[in-house]
């Protein structure tokens, strides 16, 4: 990866987005009890061991029968030969003007073809082992009726999740209804956070005249957690270069590096110094508002060969910053097979202004109404107010070459939720 030769060339979103998608893969695979498997990605294709039922089985507590002696031979009043409960397999065999008393999930006797329910019967439910000696039908059923035929969910080698789901609870409902305990899965990728400038302290600490507390650490950690990542959240390193590079150094065994601040052109932004003296930049400042002053490159620490993206120091900048480069490559690594937010068409309750020729992303609020989408957009914009982000689910995509979007026109929306 060679650095550009030069920085005052702001490179395209979709551009910066294939550099950036191109440097990382799957991780290696894990093996996790089922129990901590949720919100992980599945490595490998999990075929069914057996039908699921493996039995043709009862869905509801009442009475297996033969349906021909109800319709055909008009038999109301059956014998009772036995009962079958959930835990029990069926021995018996259902003989003409017979009924076995069952309970849902109880294996069909041979013989039977249909299970009437207990409140289609005279017989009220039954407690313990006990069955009537015999039961008047009083509503007959169709044939088949009440009855799970074995493989009706999974039949036996078929596909149950295929390698990149997400595990979520159902999921993990129907690989421990299989009997599977350990979870092939990607690991997650540890993402250490490094934010940075005298000017900020973490929430909790003394606060001096003129410092301000340090959101942007904690909107981006737990955005990383949200994505699947798990956080190694440095304190936050002052503008002194030995100290960036210390704690850039304790990161080596991190797989991505997400440094905060220090990126744009101010006297103490630091970080693309270091990147240039322990590795290399691929590019610095992309062309789009906010987040135009984001950084990546590669470091070589100690042996370790390890990414680093330098996200914008205002919080906004540095939010859609991550939801559009960091966020997909969390996933990329994670083995996701969907690593981009969905996109809608929604029409605005107000123009978007572009002034400057800038690929820009507007906080908006995603509404529905009468079957159409409608993106309400927050009525400050700038960089650092966080008040946006709280109100916003959406970011409505303004192009480069484009100079207005009217009230009431569609553009594309990029979801931040779901």
């Amino acid at each position: 990866m060679k650095p550009e030769k030069s920085t005052s060339k702001l490179l395209e979103v979709k551009k910066a987005q294939e550099i950036i998608f191109s440097n990382f893969s799957n991780l290696n695979s894990i093996d996790l009890p089922l129990i901590d498997s949720q919100n992980y990605v599945l490595s490998k294709d999990i075929f069914a061991p057996f039908n699921l039922p493996e039995k043709d089985n009862s869905a509801m507590d009442g009475f297996a029968i033969k349906y021909k002696d109800i319709i055909d031979n008009k038999i109301t009043e059956l014998k009772v030969v036995g009962r079958v409960g959930a835990e029990n397999k069926s021995e018996a065999y259902l003989n003409k003007g017979q009924a076995i008393r069952i309970m849902t999930g109880g294996e069909i006797p041979k013989g039977a073809d249909s299970v009437v329910p207990f409140e289609n019967t005279d017989s009220g439910p039954m407690r313990g082992l006990n069955y009537p000696k015999k039961v008047t039908i009083n509503t007959p059923v169709n044939l088949g009726d009440n009855i799970r035929e074995a493989g009706l969910d999974y039949k036996k080698g078929s596909l149950v999740l295929k390698a990149g789901h997400l595990l979520n609870p159902p999921s993990l409902g129907v690989l421990a209804s299989f009997g599977i305990n350990n979870v092939p899965v990607i690991r997650k990728p540890v993402i250490s956070v490094i934010s940075t400038g005298n000017e900020v302290v973490m929430p909790g600490d003394e606060r001096k005249p003129g410092q301000i507390y340090d959101s942007n650490s904690f909107i981006i950690s737990s955005a990383i957690k949200e994505s699947g990542g798990e956080v190694n959240l440095l304190n936050i390193v002052g503008d002194r270069k030995e100290d960036i590079e210390s704690a850039i150094l304790s990161c080596r065994n991190s797989d991505l590096i997400i440094s905060i601040g220090g990126v744009s052109k101010g006297d103490f932004d630091l970080i693309k110094d270091v990147l240039l003296e322990k590795g290399e930049i691929n590019f610095w400042g992309i062309n789009m508002k906010p987040g135009k002053p984001l950084a990546f490159g590669r470091l070589n620490l100690e042996g370790e060969n390890v990414f680093q993206i330098g996200l914008p120091g205002n919080p906004v900048s540095a939010y859609v910053c991550f939801e559009l480069f960091v966020r997909p490559i969390i996933l990329k690594m994670m083995g996701a097979n969907d690593i981009m937010r969905k996109k809608i068409k929604a029409k605005l309750t107000n123009d978007i202004t572009n002034t400057d020729g800038r690929r820009m992303y507007t906080r908006v609020k995603v509404l529905e109404e009468n079957n159409e989408f409608i993106a309400e957009i927050y009525n400050n914009q700038n960089s650092n107010i966080l008040s946006s982000l709280v109100f916003a689910d959406g970011l409505a995509i303004c192009p480069e070459d484009c100079k207005v979007i009217k009230s009431g026109d569609e553009t594309e929306v990029i979801l931040l939720e779901g």
